[in-house]
């Protein structure tokens, strides 16, 4: 048996690790929002509307950041249409996905979920049908503390105290064709300049999220123009495959397409002195599902790709410290709602794992693993890649801001067999620690509501020191938690 090495340092801080890794996104698609988070007049919501059973396991993953209201849709949203007493909305078709929009669920009440949820609001602006000046007021009406128009609008449906919404995405994917409104990127650079400049103006304190596209003369070219007045520049990644490794392998491309465009920041003409960081803000396995509300069928293979992200995420956060999971609920989500229940899947389970057991700061990590190379296909955008030295092995270490509580996450990509993993902590004295295990019976295994825990995560007691070694199920995601006391 090949034996594997990690060796932890904790001593040595690396950096902070952005709570906002793990966020997450919801849109009006499918029954993402609408039988999703919210459904009024079932008998599991409460009086607001939202699901109940939806909202314990939203809780449960502690999300940190929520993005709305598109995506697509929000090309061509008009928000002023979601505001107000609920009989007098407007019922619009929503050309993104072809469905009438009842505008049942508007900023109101994404703010009063983001509150009830403990997460920061992340609100995408219309730059398809809409105008700057429609901008400017969905920020007055979110954010003006003064007697203004849209803050006493504001006031006058119940909500006095300003919402303070700290994240803006500047449009959605305005490079694509599918996109309302789609533009070049020499259009919506300088569009982007203008909108991000003057909603600055309005309120200096918001952060602003640029479109960023795989694309990296797009890219270039709307950090040159832009780069004085936004803060990140997006990255949206979509993966997956019926193949076990061409999907897990993914998690080293993404790694490889943020390098990138990390790179493309920092020779770009944006000022010295200015700082731009990447938004992460949809990633998520897309294979199957191309109608029917975009409803994944998620494996355990796409639970332990999104363990690779947030695990990628945790050593990256200070280039990437925001992403945002797509989606939520139903549509590409994470839970899956029925009308008398949910259950929870295998990329709900990885999130479960590494929001709740993970720290504030990164600690040195070493990693010694073989490595594979692998050439495979995105499903979703049939982009043929190959990627050289693929780790069998991954791991970070976390620690909590107090020092008390160390976190190892250990993947063990292999699916043959377990991997045993010589593990050395330095000073660490030899005690008891839990380690809670995410894996299932074989890759392809999935919940369903009559089968809602077979890819679930256990919880072991094992014995840990300054030198132990520890044997990884195949196919696992496995955190060890020590209380350092």
């Amino acid at each position: 048996m090949t034996v594997y090495s990690v060796k932890v340092d904790p001593g040595k801080i690396v950096k902070p690790v952005s709570r906002y890794i793990y966020g997450h996104f919801i849109e009006h698609l499918g029954r993402c929002i609408y039988g999703g988070v919210y459904e009024e007049g079932s008998p599991l919501s409460d009086h607001r509307g939202f699901r109940k059973d939806v909202l314990d396991a939203v809780k449960r993953l502690k999300v940190s950041l929520l993005r709305w209201p598109g995506g697509n849709f929000a090309s061509n949203y008009h928000w002023e249409d979601g505001i107000g007493p609920k009989d007098q909305r407007p019922v619009r078709f929503d050309l993104a996905w072809q469905q009438e929009e009842t505008n049942r669920f508007g900023t109101d009440e994404f703010i009063e979920y983001c509150r009830e949820i403990g997460a920061e609001p992340y609100i995408c602006i219309n730059m398809g049908t809409g105008t700057l000046d429609e901008a400017l007021h969905w920020l007055e009406y979110c954010n003006e503390k003064g007697n203004t128009c849209y803050a006493q609008l504001r006031r006058k449906y119940g909500h006095p105290e300003p919402y303070n919404v700290k994240f803006w995405g500047i449009g959605n994917e305005m490079y694509g064709e599918w996109q309302v409104g789609h533009m070049t990127a020499e259009e919506y650079a300088k569009i982007a300049k203008e909108y991000a400049k003057w909603m600055k103006v309005m309120d200096p304190s918001i952060k602003t999220v640029a479109v960023g596209c795989d694309d990296p003369e797009w890219d270039l070219k709307v950090l040159n123009v832009a780069g004085p007045y936004i803060d990140y520049i997006s990255y949206h990644f979509y993966t997956g495959s019926e193949d076990y490794y061409e999907t897990v392998s993914t998690v080293y491309l993404l790694k490889e397409r943020l390098i990138g465009l990390k790179k493309l920041i920092d020779m770009s003409q944006k000022p010295k002195d200015k700082e731009i960081k990447i938004a992460l803000d949809e990633w998520n396995v897309w294979y199957r599902a191309t109608s029917d509300g975009l409803e994944e069928s998620y494996e355990l293979k796409d639970g332990l790709f999104a363990c690779g992200v947030l695990i990628t995420l945790q050593k990256m956060s200070d280039t990437v410290p925001i992403a945002n999971l797509a989606q939520l609920a139903n549509a590409l989500g994470a839970i899956h709602t029925e009308k008398n229940g949910l259950y929870l899947t295998p990329v709900y389970k990885a999130f479960e794992l590494l929001a709740n057991h993970s720290g504030d700061n990164l600690v040195g990590t070493y990693v010694e693993t073989k490595t594979y190379a692998i050439e495979g296909k995105m499903f979703f955008t049939k982009i043929p890649f190959q990627i050289d030295n693929v780790p069998y092995i991954d791991a970070s270490t976390t620690i909590s801001a107090d020092g008390k509580k160390l976190y190892l996450a250990v993947l063990n990509y292999r699916k043959e067999d377990a991997v045993k993993v010589s593990i050395t902590i330095k000073g660490m004295a030899e005690k008891t620690a839990q380690a809670y295990v995410l894996t299932g019976p074989d890759v392809n295994a999935k919940n369903t509501i009559e089968r809602p825990n077979v890819v679930d995560i256990t919880v072991e007691q094992i014995r840990v020191g300054s030198e132990f070694s520890c044997l990884f199920k195949p196919f696992s995601c496995t955190v060890i938690e020590i209380d350092r006391d």
